[in-house]
């Protein structure tokens, strides 16, 4: 009887509280279908990125610019800045391992490179891997030609849409497999130069135009292309026009000839200078040339040791001892977790065990490791919420008022139940079920529609117009995904609404004396 009273009040009151209704219905339309094409996009960037470059969660060296695995995100002219290493590797490959949420984990050092082959130049995004640690945290990648280069070996591997394009015939690839790629990477004037053998091309089974960018490398040569180096010797005195030569932008390397080195040629002029080039097998003898016209060896002594017949025998192997890169140094350490959902639990785990930013490190989601848009649409869903969150207190306060207004009007209402016996909790409950049912119940009608609104938008297939707001939906038809935890997160807010829509109402029912109820 009691259940159907308060039935009855709410059918009778609906309309004097429609217009309160429709509102809520609104916002939680709103909400729900805002937050499934922003979960949707989300998702898909991390199919896009997470899975295939930078895993869950990753370790970098903390430092005053924000580095991403493509560089700092500054936006700076004229200078071009290398990420710092990341401490400790060994000991956060041994809590790595001892984890049972990681299921795979790699070290990369991100670079920059000028890439000349098969007569294509263009620049790319290198990274510097451990072939076969990349290939266990990243299996999805495919492998369309060739190998990956063993451990110790150099060798680039490059995608299928250059320099060949994505159509070309798989015997095209397999006839590149072996020839030579220069790498030629610049900061300021210093310039970096390294030869390494084609052994495979690869494909990633998304399409985007960020990744298309990307060419994997073996460790070493990334680290030899961003100076991490024992040293150099005291380069010879260098001549004024080869100083002249030396101040070119790393496109100009490019702007003559063939690159006939093989090896690595560092030069800094004023400074120190990096070992030689090594003669290619089979060349004659005399001098090299890099792109360009610039006479490697005249550069360096002939052979690569310092100028001058007096240089002793100590010097060369220590020229030899400063081309070694330093082993196991990494910009960053990338981690994949069994269960993306376990992404906050190992990122304090991590904190727990010292890896923290006073310490030097920086341990970071997905998003912000790869940057740009990954992380503007985290920043999207935020400034989309919060904004929903100042409509959802309008709602509040207006469901609030008209709740109050119905309740002042049914004083005299309140003031028979009182008179027949009914107590002020009894009265009261009437009136906190009556306003849960009628803001839940709008909430609920608001999540079935955000539903509904999202299906249509999924069957609708709508591209965005403007490219650079279609790069967030990876060039795909704007969609939504209305999860399980989507919907309960909306539930749970419908449930917040109605307790402090009740509130007020509530304490001025249980101020109501019966005196003053019988007089109204």
């Amino acid at each position: 009887m009691f259940l159907v009273l308060v039935v009855r009040n709410i059918i009778r009151n609906l309309g004097r509280l429609a217009p309160m209704m429709l509102i809520i219905v609104a916002v939680f339309a709103a909400m729900v279908t805002g937050n499934a094409v922003l979960a949707a996009t989300g998702n898909n960037l991390y199919r896009t990125y997470g899975r295939m470059i930078a895993g869950d969660v990753s370790v970098s060296a903390a430092a005053a610019s924000n580095f991403t695995l493509f560089g700092s995100d500054q936006l700076l002219v004229g200078e071009y800045l290398i990420a710092g290493t990341v401490p400790e590797v060994d000991r956060l490959r041994t809590v790595a391992a001892a984890s049972g949420q990681i299921r795979a984990a790699a070290g990369v050092v991100s670079a920059a490179a000028r890439i000349q082959t098969a007569g294509a130049s263009a620049g790319r995004t290198i990274f510097g891997v451990d072939f076969a640690e990349y290939a266990a945290l990243f299996p999805e990648l495919e492998l369309v030609a060739g190998e990956y280069p063993r451990r110790g070996e150099p060798g680039i591997v490059l995608q299928v849409g250059w320099p060949l394009g994505a159509d070309a015939a798989p015997d095209q690839f397999t006839a590149l497999l072996g020839t030579p790629a220069l790498l030629a990477s610049g900061t300021g004037r210093t310039f970096t130069l390294r030869e390494v053998p084609i052994t495979g091309f690869f494909r990633y089974p998304v399409d985007d135009s960020v990744l298309a960018t990307v060419a994997l490398v073996d460790a070493d040569t990334a680290r030899a292309l961003n100076g991490y180096q024992y040293g150099a010797l005291d380069a010879a005195e260098i001549p004024e026009a080869d100083q002249a030569t030396l101040t070119m932008d790393v496109d100009d390397l490019f702007g003559g000839g063939e690159a006939t080195t093989s090896g690595e040629a560092t030069t800094t002029p004023g400074a120190t200078t990096s070992p030689g080039a090594t003669t290619s097998p089979g060349a004659g003898p005399g001098p090299e040339a890099a792109p360009g016209g610039i006479d490697i060896n005249a550069l360096l002594g002939g052979d690569g040791a310092p100028t001058g017949e007096d240089a002793p025998s100590g010097e060369v192997a220590s020229a030899d001892h400063a081309r070694d890169t330093i082993a196991g140094t990494w910009n960053f350490f990338l981690i994949g977790l069994n269960d993306p959902r376990d992404r906050s639990r190992v990122v304090r785990l991590l904190e727990s065990r010292g890896f923290t930013s006073e310490a030097g490190f920086r341990v970071r989601p997905w998003w912000e490791t790869v940057g740009g848009n990954a992380s503007l649409v985290r920043y999207l869903q935020i400034m989309f919420n919060a904004g929903l969150v100042f409509v959802a207190v309008g709602a509040a306060i207006i469901a609030t008022n008209a709740l109050m207004l119905s309740v002042l009007e049914r004083t005299g209402e309140i003031g028979t139940l009182r008179a027949l016996g009914a107590s002020r909790a009894r009265v009261a409950l009437m009136i906190a079920l009556e306003t849960i049912l009628i803001v839940f119940g709008a909430a609920l009608v608001g999540i079935a529609a955000g539903a509904v609104a999202t299906g249509a938008l999924n069957r609708a297939g709508y591209i965005v117009e403007n490219r650079y707001i279609r790069i967030l939906f990876a060039g795909d038809p704007v969609a939504g995904d209305v999860t399980g935890t989507l919907v309960w997160n909306h539930l749970t807010a419908g449930v917040v609404l109605a307790a402090v829509a009740v509130v007020y109402p509530l304490r001025r029912v249980l101020q109501v004396s019966p005196r003053e109820a019988m007089a109204a």
